[in-house]
Formats: structure tokens, C-alpha cells, sequence
């Protein structure tokens, strides 16, 4: 449906320019990347709706960096304009026969569908704003004197009153779901679900009698006691009175008293289960909010059925990240978005069926250890922090421990990303050449990418090569009852790794202490810029 979108000035975006994925798109980023920004963006653009902007304020809305540019020339020519355009994919019929949308009233002035939201300079107020930009005693910004247009690439004005398409949007954010509302939805479907609609006029009218009776029953047994007062006890005999009384139970359990996470999924549920007939257009807010792991599994196998509905997604969630597509992640970092371009079926494959929740952990990092075992993640922040004297995290450097055999897939993303520095630690399994070098000679290539290995082929483990540079040190630990002490670091490899990092902290023989040259080699590079 929405095949680009083109953004300017708008909130922390200055310039960004994308195409979007036909079935579902999904915004990663750190806190404050602009997730929020880029939903909010499209969902005015096709609500057409002046309130918001009027709610929101001018001065949040237009970009600061493109103000403080502005401010320091003065320059009335180069007052900042700020436009969202949505471009409409023509393949859709629903599209194509719009004339309404179509035109050549866009940014590109390319003949297209689509719609805008233009905040631009009032030419009725210039004398006012040219007095402004003269008055040096003036340090403010002239927001009064904008205007703020919603217009279709045809030209033609539009409003939330007045839309130029049919089809619907529609917006989810889970932060502010109303779980009421959308639990008392859930009720009615029940009720629609067991009372046929031939009975449904029967059963509301002997309800109406037996309540009325009831009421009765009361007053005679001078159970209900009426004062003087001018308002008297009476039940509800509207056509739904019985509809609006009842509640549903779920595993005996009302829903009313549902956890907060079932809530949230039970209104995604609602939204999602009326979309083929009316939306065509799905924006959802932190879809995991509140959802335990079994219930963020439903939710993702809920989003990636083919319903023809187009999805954006801002998330944090690993899991739906994955599940959903890396193809089909959009990254947001310092106002600029990309996309993973050209990666192998394959790899997609792996990361939808993966039980590794690492991908945006490793996608959003700026610099990136990653090891095959629990072993080495317990060990290699210890590591760290001996050769640098501070934690991973004060370098923004992360650890992630993968299967090594997944080595290549996290690869391949972080040749997508010439600022994202990313080594490899790795066992050479007794074949330097095969294992290492012939295995990953295609990311040699790149600058932000090195794998680092014991060349000794002698030296196949990442146990073996501890050992061999702190034979007399660990020998003398008592880390062990076992007098073979390789064996049982082979053996017992993550309980080993415990017992090291404790006696590295504890009895302070990190000085001492001999870390292998290709895990330093690798440590030293990852700070480097």
C-alpha cells in the first residue's frame, strides 16, 4: 500500500528518504532513535488531523538542528519547511483509479499517489516575519506565522473530516490500550458467538421480566427497602440490557480479572481480527508491552499471518525482530534509516527459526565481541576489563555469545554496516587454515570486521589455550579435585569458567594471569576507532 515515504524537518528527522516493505515493517532503534516519531509521522499524514498538530505544538514538531541553522544566517529564503509524503504503491487498484491522490504536488515533482503534511512559511504574514528577522533583539523562533497544510499529490487540501481514499487505518499503542474497552468488545463477541441472532430478542426480553420480577421478589420480602427519596431502584430494560450485564470466562477465570498482558493481547486481538474488510493500513506501538514469552509468541504468530493488511512496527523485542523478518527491519540511528539489503535466504531463514534472541542486541551495538560459548561470555568481560581497566560498556563495546556456527549469519548483517565494528572470537578445532582463514576469507575485505584465532593448531580450544599460558597458576588453584585439570576444563567448561572468574576476583591474581594473544589481539582492536 505505502510503497515510500520522504520526511523533512519533521521532529528529529532533517532529511530521510525509504521504501517500505508491502507486508510488514518494523522500526528498531535505541530509546529516543524516533520509532515513535516515524508512527506518529504516517498516522497524521493519513488521518489528516489539524487537532493533533494543534495538541502537539509547532516547536516539537519542526526539526531543532534545521531552527538552530536557521537562526544563525536569519535568512527569510532559508526558513525551514517541513513536509511527510506518503507515496501510494500504483499496482493496487484501489490506488490506481484515485485520481483524487494522483499528481505531481510532491517533493520530487515526479507524477504519483499519494499524501502530505506541509508546514511551511505563511506568505500572508511575510512583512510580519521579515519585522521579526530584522528586530536582532528578536531570539525566537517565528512558529505563529507557519501554516499547516495536509494536501494530496493532486494538490487538493484535505482534512480528518474529508479523506481523499477509503481505506482505514488504524493505530494500536499498547503503553495507552484501552484494556477496558477492549475487554468489554471481547464480551459482546461472545455473546454474538453463543446466542443466535433469532434468539437474541427473546432472551433480552425474559430477561427483562425475570429482573423485573426479581425486583419484586424483593420489595416483598422486604428485602429492598425504598425511602422517600425521588430515585428508586430499576433495572436496565434497553434491547442490550442483558448483553451489557453479562461478562466471559477464560479457563474459569473472568476476564475481567485478566493480567495487564492479556489485556494488551486480547485488544491487538480485536484490532487485528476486523482488518481484512476495513484496514489496509496497521500501526502498532511496542507490541510486546506487558506480554510474558508465551504470549509474545502468539502475538508474533498473530502479525505474520498473511492477512493483506500493510504493518509498521516500532519494537524492542528481539523476538518479534527475528520471528518477523530481519529483511524486513528498518534501522533508526542519528535521524538516518537503512535497510539490510541482499541478505541470503538463508539467513533470514536461520534468524526466523533461531532460539538465539541476539539479533537486536547485535544489530543496534556499535561494537560487537561475539563468542561461540558460555565459557567465553563468563570469561571474556573479565578479560576486558584486565587488559582496559573498565567494563565493555564504558567503551559501548557488547558481548554476545552465539553458536558458532552462526558466526556467518551475524556476519553477513555486519557487512551491511560499515560503522558497526564486529570481531569473532573462535576456537580453530586443530585447522587454522580450514576453520578460520578459508572459512571467513570473504569478510576479510572488510575494515569493521576481523576473526581472531590461536594460529597454533595445537591450540584448538578456547580451554586449551587458558591452560597453556596459566599451566603453573591454574595447577596451584585448587580450582578442582581432578588432577587431570584440562580434562575437566574441557569437560565442564561453563562451571569452569564460574570458578576462574571467581578466583580472578577474589584472590586478585589478575595480574598474573596470562590471557591467550588472539582473545587480547581482539580486545585491543575492538576500541580502536
Amino acid at each position: 500500500m505505502i510503497a515510500r515515504i520522504i520526511i523533512q524537518n519533521f521532529k528529529r528527522y532533517q532529511k530521510v528518504d525509504f521504501t517500505c516493505n508491502s507486508e510488514v515493517n518494523i522500526f528498531v532503534g535505541e530509546n529516543g532513535s524516533g520509532k515513535s516519531t516515524l508512527l506518529y509521522g504516517i498516522g497524521l499524514v493519513l488521518s489528516g488531523g489539524h487537532s493533533q498538530i494543534e495538541r502537539s505544538s509547532l516547536s516539537s514538531i519542526i526539526n531543532q538542528e534545521s531552527i538552530i541553522e536557521f537562526m544563525g544566517t536569519r535568512d527569510i529564503n532559508q526558513l525551514p519547511e517541513v513536509f511527510v509524503e506518503i507515496y501510494f504503491d500504483e499496482s493496487s487498484a484501489e490506488i490506481s483509479s484515485n485520481f483524487n491522490i494522483e499528481g505531481k504536488h510532491n517533493s520530487q515533482k515526479i507524477k504519483a499517489f499519494g499524501l502530505s503534511l506541509k508546514i511551511t512559511p505563511n506568505q500572508d504574514y511575510i512583512a510580519e516575519i521579515t519585522s521579526v528577522l530584522n528586530n536582532s533583539n528578536w531570539t525566537v523562533f517565528p512558529f505563529e506565522f507557519y501554516k499547516v497544510e495536509f494536501l494530496t499529490f493532486s494538490g487538493k487540501t484535505y482534512s480528518s473530516y474529508n479523506k481523499p481514499y477509503k481505506f482505514l487505518h488504524s493505530i494500536i499503542n499498547t503503553s495507552l490500550i484501552d484494556t477496558q474497552q477492549e475487554i468489554q468488545k471481547r464480551i459482546h463477541e461472545v455473546y454474538l458467538d453463543n446466542i443466535s441472532a433469532e434468539n437474541r430478542a427473546k432472551v433480552n426480553h425474559q430477561y427483562r421480566i425475570n429482573s423485573l420480577n426479581f425486583l419484586n421478589a424483593l420489595r416483598k420480602d422486604e428485602l429492598l427497602t425504598e425511602n422517600a427519596s425521588e430515585f428508586q431502584l430499576h433495572f436496565d430494560e434497553s434491547e442490550n440490557s442483558f448483553r451489557n450485564s453479562v461478562s466471559a470466562v477464560k479457563n474459569g477465570v473472568d476476564i475481567k480479572n485478566l493480567g495487564q498482558g492479556e489485556k494488551v493481547l486480547l485488544g491487538v486481538e480485536n484490532a487485528y481480527s476486523h482488518l481484512k474488510e476495513t484496514v489496509r493500513i496497521l500501526l502498532i506501538e511496542e507490541p510486546e508491552n506487558h506480554l510474558s514469552y508465551q504470549n509474545l509468541q502468539k502475538l508474533v504468530k498473530m502479525l505474520s499471518s498473511n492477512t493483506g493488511v500493510q504493518v509498521f512496527i516500532g519494537t524492542h523485542s528481539n523476538m518479534i525482530a527475528s520471528r518477523l523478518g530481519v529483511d524486513n527491519l528498518l534501522f533508526l540511528d542519528n535521524g538516518q534509516i537503512s535497510k539490510l539489503e541482499g541478505l541470503k535466504k538463508d539467513t533470514i531463514r536461520f534468524f526466523k527459526k533461531s532460539t538465539n534472541q541476539n539479533l537486536l542486541n547485535f544489530s543496534l551495538g556499535k561494537k560487537i565481541i561475539l563468542v561461540e560459548g558460555n565459557a567465553e561470555y563468563i570469561l571474556v568481560e573479565k578479560f576486558f576489563e584486565i587488559i582496559h581497566s573498565k567494563k565493555p560498556e564504558e567503551f559501548n563495546v557488547s558481548i554476545i555469545s552465539v553458536d558458532g556456527l552462526s558466526f556467518e549469519r551475524y556476519l553477513e548483517i555486519a557487512a551491511c554496516f560499515v560503522d558497526k565494528k564486529v570481531v569473532v572470537i573462535t576456537d580453530n578445532d586443530s585447522d587454522y587454515e580450514g576453520n578460520v582463514q578459508s572459512k571467513y576469507s570473504s569478510y576479510q575485505q572488510f575494515q569493521n570486521i576481523k576473526v581472531s584465532s590461536d594460529l597454533d593448531n595445537d591450540n584448538q580450544t578456547f580451554e586449551i589455550c587458558i591452560y597453556k599460558n596459566n599451566k603453573a597458576l591454574l595447577d596451584s588453584s585448587g580450582l578442582t579435585k581432578s588432577k587431570d585439570l584440562q580434562g575437566y576444563m574441557l569437560r565442564e567448561k561453563a562451571e569452569f569458567a564460574l570458578r576462574l572468574l571467581e578466583h580472578l576476583e577474589t584472590d586478585n591474581i589478575s595480574e598474573k594471569f596470562i590471557i591467550p594473544n588472539y582473545i587480547k589481539e581482539a580486545i585491543e582492536w575492538i576500541i580502536k576507532d
